[in-house]
C-alpha cells in the first residue's frame, strides 16, 4: 500500500498543474488572404495560404509570409505568463511543479498569445 501511494504522490508532484490542465503545445492556425502565399515558421515552410501546426511552448517562433512580387512580412509570437501554473503552490509550494516542469522542463508557464493569425504580404497597388 505504501508503495502505490508513493508512486501516486511521485507521478502527481512530477507534473506541473500548467502542463497537466494546459499541455505543453498549442495548436495555431495561420492563414493568409492569398491562398498561394508561402508560409513559414522559424524558416521552415509549412504550406500556402492556410497552415496548421502545433507550436510547443518551451520554444520560440517567427511566422513569415512570401508572396510573389510582395514584400515579405515577418512577425513575431508572443507569449504570456499562464495563471495554471500558479496551481503548483498548493501541491509543493511550487518548487518542482513551477520552477522545473513548467518553467524549465515544458514550459508550460507560457501560452500563446494567439492561437490564429491572419499574416498578409506587403503588396503594393
Amino acid at each position: 500500500m505504501k508503495k502505490i501511494a508513493f508512486l501516486l504522490m511521485a507521478v502527481f508532484l512530477l507534473n506541473g498543474c500548467a502542463a497537466m490542465f494546459n499541455g505543453s503545445s498549442q495548436q495555431v492556425s495561420i492563414r493568409s488572404k492569398d491562398p498561394k502565399a508561402k508560409i513559414y515558421v522559424n524558416d521552415a515552410y509549412l504550406g500556402d495560404g492556410n497552415v496548421v501546426t502545433t507550436f510547443k511552448k518551451k520554444e520560440k517562433y517567427t511566422i513569415r509570409v512570401e508572396q510573389d512580387n510582395c514584400e515579405a512580412v515577418t512577425m513575431p509570437v508572443s507569449k504570456s505568463f499562464d495563471a495554471t501554473t500558479l496551481l503548483g503552490l498548493f501541491i509543493d509550494f511550487g518548487i518542482v511543479s513551477i520552477l522545473v516542469v513548467d518553467g524549465v522542463g515544458t514550459g508550460a508557464w507560457q501560452q500563446f498569445d494567439q492561437t490564429n493569425y491572419i499574416v498578409d504580404a506587403q503588396c503594393s497597388s
